[in-house]
């Protein structure tokens, strides 16, 4: 007997016994996974949300304010470092290591976050180009 005939035997209803075992055994061996219906998990997530709803908007606020300070914060150590080091001020290499660290972690949150860089971008390069040559000539 080949396939083509068991299907044709199969949808003749001839082997209709046959068929349900077979089904039986596809779905014992097939594992279906349960649905999941839970009617109070959504009624009481929807209160939740509705009781909450002002917090989670205050603190978004408070997170966009601690990013924003974050930022600022960096920016605000690479543009001082840099304006520091065009005076002449001799920096530290630890203060070195600090700068270029904050460097890196700010144009990587810059990155993922899409925002604006502006004259801090040329800060950075300065301060590295600054760092390799004082680094050849065994400054730092």
């Amino acid at each position: 007997m080949t396939i083509t005939d068991f299907f044709q035997k199969l949808t003749a209803g001839e082997m209709a016994g046959w068929a349900v075992v077979l089904l039986i055994l596809l779905m014992s061996l097939i594992e279906i996974s349960p649905i999941k219906l839970n009617p109070w998990e959504k009624f009481f997530g929807w209160i939740g949300k509705k009781m909450n709803g002002e917090v989670d908007k205050r603190l978004k606020t408070v997170e966009k304010q601690i990013s924003d300070m974050w930022v600022n914060q960096h920016r605000q150590t690479i543009l001082t470092f840099a304006r520091e080091a065009r005076s002449g001020v001799v920096h530290s290499p630890d203060e070195w290591a600090n700068v270029l660290n904050q460097s890196e972690e700010y144009e990587k949150y810059i990155k993922d976050r899409g925002l604006s860089n502006g004259i801090v971008t040329q800060d950075t390069v300065y301060i590295r180009s600054l760092y390799q040559e004082m680094s050849r000539e065994h400054k730092i």
